[in-house]
């Protein structure tokens, strides 16, 4: 039976992720208050939402998780009631089954594979949702009797505004993944580099910069460069196409075709980079080619905002959860 009213839930938030969509606001089917764990502040600011909000759920998210279920187990004292409140955990990015072909295997190795991993086997959660598709059943297999499901990213619109007013793009190919010392994105930006110039194509590679200012760069640029870590679904592809920048990026997994259609919405190039420059030519010489990529990729994007995604894949497993 689906009830009237969302489900209130009170979400933990890491302070650099605030703007990454986790929890990002309310939806029809959640209500949310959330807290940037940011100093003595926190304590005080989740044992007054606990008193005045009166959530159903605790959800937490980001490299600190467990930090914050300890904080919560010692904050019981305080305010008892915080016990018997479900805390869930979402997991991030993990790629699981992309690392390692026995993952499926042995428990321990999967500690070994993933940082999420380890967080999402602390047993104190309620509920796991897994934002890489393909690795939910390696998780609920060796989380039994957790229950876990499915969540896909979903983006902030608060600054991934698709509504924001078209902008002049003077970039013809962007680049603004950080390059976390890959040799493949290294020379993914070299490449891309040496093709603009000699082509006489604008290039612009950026790093470290979030949230409104890299906003805007995509903004600014016809086609938007990426190279997966995993061939997992990353964020940027959410992040780029919502503004109709054509995203480009080496072939990715992780049942990603559940998501976004291939040649369609976005573009691919091979891992060898080899047909690179081809790609790039296949967009940037046919403007009509452009459109029509940005228009599918951006009208794709709109089905994976944060509260179409709170209300499709976490407000009924919220619902079973408490039921």
């Amino acid at each position: 039976m689906t009830r009237d009213e969302p489900i209130r839930v009170l979400a933990l938030i890491y302070p650099i992720e605030r703007h990454v969509g986790h929890w990002a606001c309310s939806s029809r089917r959640l209500d949310i208050r959330r807290v940037i764990m940011f100093g003595p502040k926190s304590r005080r600011d989740i044992l007054r939402h606990v008193d005045t909000f009166r959530p159903e759920v605790i959800a937490v998210c980001g490299k600190a998780a467990t930090e914050y279920l300890d904080l919560l187990d010692a904050m019981t004292a305080e305010s008892p009631g915080l016990a018997r409140i479900p805390r869930v955990f979402r997991m991030q990015n993990s790629s699981l089954v992309q690392q390692s072909d026995h993952v499926g295997s042995s428990k321990a190795l999967c500690r070994e594979l993933s940082f999420w991993f380890r967080l999402a086997c602390d047993p104190r959660w309620s509920w796991v949702f897994v934002q890489t598709l393909n690795d939910v059943d390696v998780v609920r297999r060796h989380l039994d009797p957790v229950p876990v499901s499915a969540c896909p990213y979903g983006y902030d619109t608060a600054v991934f505004d698709p509504d924001l007013p078209e902008l002049e793009r003077t970039i013809d190919v962007g680049c603004y993944m950080n390059l976390r010392d890959s040799a493949e994105r290294k020379n993914l930006v070299a490449r891309a580099e040496e093709i603009c110039r000699r082509r006489g194509w604008s290039f612009r590679f950026v790093e470290g910069v979030y949230w409104h200012d890299y906003a805007r760069q995509i903004r600014e640029s016809k086609i938007a460069l990426h190279h997966s870590i995993h061939r997992e679904v990353p964020f940027r592809i959410y992040e780029t196409t919502v503004f109709g920048t054509v995203f480009v990026t080496d072939p990715l997994e992780a049942k990603v075709e559940e998501l976004f259609e291939e040649g369609k919405e976005y573009l691919t190039f091979r891992r060898d980079l080899s047909d690179l420059e081809d790609v790039l030519e296949s967009v940037l010489l046919d403007p009509a080619r452009r459109r029509m990529l940005a228009q599918n990729g951006s009208r794709r994007a709109c089905q994976h905002t944060w509260s179409e995604v709170a209300d499709t894949y976490v407000a009924p497993a919220l619902a079973s959860l408490l039921s």
